[in-house]
């Protein structure tokens, strides 16, 4: 019998760590409670932020080189089946902000400006909140990329809603409705009567609404002969939809088991089910026998996912001074670790008010702000023993797509 894996957290690095540790033969069984840092991700693919990579290719003036993904990490990928992330160069993708800004992959449904040249872009506008297709348009044709390129975004008026009620509902809900074959057609032949008004163009951009099950631009784009995509949004993309959906099917195809519960405890347990070892006990919300486990994975996000909370020592104060001095930070749910922020051990505030967040919460020069580096301290992937993290669980790792999806293979095989 192999080793029994349990990996908290169902976001890319827990699915990556229990993908891995499938590979070598290992049952897992992955535990979450609810929506987490990648159920609220717009999209990108990034190995490493995204205003890094713009800020070195101004200093050097040009593009950077890219490197290639590991094997296990493209095998990841491809049985995914919902990046692109392409060999040997990087997408580019514009976002509802106007901006248009590098990516080492992305969600299929996402549009990637990089292979267009002198050409036009065509912006349908639809009555919706979020969205303002002649603002977006004028932005992003005075971004550098659009001018280096000769690229030009053209507002055009195209029915892309089809009922009223698309006016108010959110993005979710609108690309769930063309998961339908049949709106998917009635959106083409409004796309195609766009691009004959128009004259012609070499893309269409449209809103987040491109399928909740399953990337649809790629249908569309083959069947109307353009390119045809998204624009990239913050927290509450569809692409978050896609990626569960994905991930659902990628863990039945592996034959991982997952249960949904809250974990609020991780102990040491006694005589592990895969060996002699102590083994470790995972303590489930509502369940009064805990899961055994010979490791655990720990993919439960950071801050942004809820794995680690704020927890200031006044917190619990009393009428007059807390109790104690403690760390400012805690991880959500009881486990032998301990925290940091990638530079070493979280120490004692000493101020009753807790850390001067102005000053330590945002980023300064190359130092990281404390709210994207507090994690779980690890030596490598191990925290303790037993015990493994991966992803934005991790003190000081970038916060990255790639990069939990590489934590989280290492966490697989090492566990």
């Amino acid at each position: 019998m192999g080793r029994s894996i349990l990996v908290i957290g169902a976001g890319v690095a827990g699915l990556a760590a229990a993908w891995s540790a499938r590979r070598r033969g290992a049952q897992v069984t992955v535990v979450s409670a609810g929506v987490g840092e990648t159920a609220l991700a717009g999209g990108a693919v990034d190995d490493v932020p995204w205003e890094q990579v713009e800020r070195a290719a101004r200093l050097l003036g040009g593009d950077l080189p890219v490197g290639d993904l590991a094997p296990a990490a493209r095998q990841f990928a491809a049985e995914l089946g919902l990046w692109d992330v392409p060999h040997g160069a990087a997408a580019r993708i514009a976002t509802v902000a106007g901006r248009i800004r590098p990516a080492r992959g992305r969600d299929r449904a996402l549009l990637d400006l990089g292979p267009l040249r002198r050409t036009r872009v065509l912006v349908p506008r639809a009555a919706r909140g979020t969205w303002d297709a002649d603002a977006l348009a004028e932005a992003l044709s005075d971004e550098p990329f659009a001018r280096a390129r000769g690229l030009r975004f053209l507002p055009v008026d195209a029915p892309v809603l089809r009922f009223d009620d698309e006016r108010r509902i959110a993005d979710g809900d609108l690309a769930a409705r063309h998961d339908d074959p049949a709106r998917l057609s009635w959106l083409l032949e409004r796309l195609h009567q766009a691009l004959e008004a128009a004259g012609g163009a070499g893309a269409i951009l449209l809103g987040p609404w491109l399928g909740a099950r399953a990337p649809r631009a790629e249908a569309l784009s083959a069947r109307l002969g353009v390119p045809v995509g998204e624009a990239l949004i913050g927290a509450g993309s569809p692409a978050g939809l896609r990626f569960e959906a994905a991930r659902d099917a990628l863990l039945a195809a592996i034959g991982a088991t997952h249960r949904h519960g809250r974990v609020r405890a991780v102990s040491a347990g006694r005589g592990g089910p895969g060996d002699a070892g102590d083994g470790v006990l995972v303590h489930v919300d509502g369940e009064d026998v805990p899961l055994a486990a010979d490791a655990v994975i720990l993919a439960i996000g950071g801050l942004a996912g809820g794995g680690v909370a704020y927890a200031p020592p006044e917190r619990g104060a009393g009428p007059d001074l807390p109790a104690r001095g403690a760390p400012p930070f805690a991880l959500s749910i009881a486990a032998p670790v301990a925290l940091g922020d990638g530079r070493g051990p979280l120490g004692v505030v000493s101020s009753l008010h807790g850390p001067e967040l102005d000053v330590v919460a945002w980023p300064r020069g190359d130092r990281p702000g404390a709210l994207e580096a507090v994690g779980v301290r690890c030596e490598g992937v191990r925290a303790a023993p037993g015990i493994l993290a991966a992803g934005a669980t991790i003190a000081g790792r970038a916060r990255t797509v790639l990069d939990a999806v590489t934590t989280g293979l290492r966490a697989g095989a090492e566990a």
